[in-house]
Order: C-alpha cells, then structure tokens, then sequence
C-alpha cells in the first residue's frame, strides 16, 4: 500500500530509542519509503497510528506500559486492514503465533 504520492509511510514503535534510529536510518536510504512518526509504548503506539495513519507500522512485541500484542489488537480492532509488521529478539513461536492471529 502507498500514499497518493507513491511513498510507503512508516510508523516505527520499538522501546529502545537505538533501534528506533536503525529503522529510521535504514528507511531514510529508501526513496519509495518515508518514517512519518515514532513511538516507544504501545499506547503510544495506538496515539500515533490514530494521528498519522500509517501505510505499514513495525511495532515490537516486548515493550513498557502495554505489550505490542495488546497494542496491534486495539490498533486493528479500530481499523481491521491496518497493516502491521511485528518486531521481536525473542526466541520461540508462542509469541510470533499470538501476534498472527492478532492480524500481524
């Protein structure tokens, strides 16, 4: 999915600020990509996602105030064809599987 200007607006949500400047370092190479906001909770998330309206969101699983699972069921609960990557260091399938059938 792309804006009406052709570029692919990101939301970034990820607790550590690091790997939030990674992503946006990466995307910034990208001439068919743009970062549009960043969060670092996942209620931030939801507050950001409502504001800007992402294309594609990269939203990690393992964050502060509320998890990144809880985040994507209330962002997809309000708009059911958000798209939404998931983001995790974590090892094992049980969170990868909960995030899919949350609409990941």
């Amino acid at each position: 999915m792309q804006s009406s200007t052709g570029v692919i607006r990101i939301l970034a949500v990820d607790d550590h600020p690091l790997l939030r400047a990674g992503i946006a370092a990466l995307i910034g190479t990208q001439s068919d990509m743009a970062l549009v906001a960043e969060a670092s909770t996942g209620r931030e998330a939801i507050e950001t996602f409502r504001a800007v309206r992402p294309d594609i969101t990269l939203l990690d699983l393992q964050m502060p105030e509320m998890s990144g699972i809880d985040a994507l069921i209330a962002i997809r609960s309000e708009w059911p064809s958000a798209k939404v990557i998931v983001l995790t260091t974590y090892g094992g399938d049980a969170l990868a599987e909960r995030a899919l059938k949350a609409g990941a």
